[in-house]
């Protein structure tokens, strides 16, 4: 009686775990990309999202200083990218690396405040 009152109360300590809301664990630039991602890159196409299991990377293409955050509203990451006023002589490749514990419906994007279609989306 008692390993069974002992495994009941093993079983219910995992079951608010298994029932949690998933959180992203992970948002931030990175410098370098594993050569795999590097491959599918596009320079000529300002927002693209590449998928690769439980991580992601978005890249962003701008002449400007950019800025990024993120959000979490229901089933959704909201990913805000907001870039300066000046301008830069180059364009620059900004690429940010998300990492989440569990699918998510949608990633949106929102540049300068506004939502933005990715112009190509890959998945590795």
């Amino acid at each position: 009686m008692r390993i069974l009152l002992v495994a009941l109360l093993v079983v219910a300590g995992f079951f608010p775990a298994g029932c949690s809301d998933p959180e992203v664990t992970s948002f931030n630039e990175v410098n370098q990309v594993p050569g795999d991602v590097w491959e599918h890159v596009r320079p000529k196409l300002p927002l693209q999202l590449l998928s690769s299991g439980d991580h992601s990377y978005i890249v962003f293409q701008s002449e400007r200083a950019v800025t990024a955050d993120y959000e979490i509203k229901d089933n959704r990451v909201i990913i805000k990218l907001d870039e300066s006023e000046s301008k830069q002589e180059v364009t620059e490749t900004h690429i940010y690396k998300l990492r989440t514990d569990a699918k998510r419906d949608k990633i949106d994007v929102r540049v300068n405040g506004e939502q933005r279609p990715f112009d190509q989306v890959t998945g590795f």
